[in-house]
């Protein structure tokens, strides 16, 4: 699939001069995370609910215009790229949106749960879950991770923030390290949750707190909690101790849940 078969070809945009607090308003109104910036009618810039602060962003946008909030490196794509590139090419930048243009011209926009959710559905296979489910306990390590690659079921995955100010792109990279990290041992595991949270707020410091919960059938949940300068820097530290105590839940040692907020 290419993205012109998928983008959104109503894109909306905001002028570079218009208020921070108008562009805000107008993506509650419409219940979208990105607007396309433009100035004078040419494309200059993205802007996401991010850049704007969040929910509880009052001050950041405060006399502030969309042109002094926005990402104004603009990476964008053509209706001829295909899903794997534009995945590539997002996780790359850790971006939520793609502008999609064809000969310099703003023609249509995904989003990275666009991209994401179509390679899913594009790569999907039948699969027999329990039978694999039940190679666990003799599998190596190597043998766990051909038992993935050749159709074990997708990991389910919940993700959240308490303020609820994770972008397209958080959300990417959490799945995309996720997968790395976790991926091989699909098999095994009924879901997993990621909650993260701003502990400090505008204090400063090390303030992101990245919590997991992976659920594994027939074995205690394992349970973790790490801290981090940045949101990828906690939800790395988080999935590393996460792989640790799984492989180590699945080579027979039983331990209880784990708890951690190092």
């Amino acid at each position: 699939m290419r993205l012109g078969e998928l983008m959104q070809q109503r894109v909306r945009t905001v002028d570079s001069r218009e208020s921070a607090s108008a562009a805000w308003s107008r993506m509650r109104k419409n219940r979208i995370r990105h607007l396309v910036v433009t100035s004078e009618g040419e494309l200059t810039g993205v802007i996401s609910e991010r850049d704007l602060g969040g929910r509880h962003g009052e001050e950041t946008r405060k006399n502030r215009s969309v042109g002094e909030l926005m990402s104004p490196r603009v990476v964008s794509g053509t209706p001829g790229m295909t899903l794997r590139q534009a995945a590539d090419l997002m996780r790359g930048r850790i971006i939520g949106s793609l502008p999609v243009l064809d000969g310099g011209t703003l023609v249509g926009i995904v989003t990275a749960t666009d991209v994401l959710d179509a390679l899913g559905r594009s790569s999907a296979r039948p699969t027999r879950p329990r039978k694999l489910r039940t190679l666990r306990m003799t599998q190596s390590r190597s043998q766990a991770g051909r038992a993935q690659m050749v159709g074990a079921p997708q990991i389910p995955v919940r993700v959240r923030a308490s303020e609820g100010d994770l972008g397209m792109g958080d959300r990417a990279y959490i799945r995309q390290r996720l997968g790395e990290r976790l991926g091989r041992f699909a098999t095994a595991i009924e879901r997993v949750s990621v909650r993260t949270e701003d502990v400090n707020g505008p204090r400063g410091g090390i303030d992101r707190m990245c919590r997991i919960k992976v659920v594994l059938e027939g074995l205690p949940t394992v349970v973790l909690e790490r801290r981090g300068a940045s949101l990828p820097a906690a939800v790395d530290e988080a999935l590393a101790a996460a792989e640790t105590a799984v492989d180590r839940a699945l080579r027979g040692q039983h331990a209880s849940p784990v708890e951690g907020a190092g």
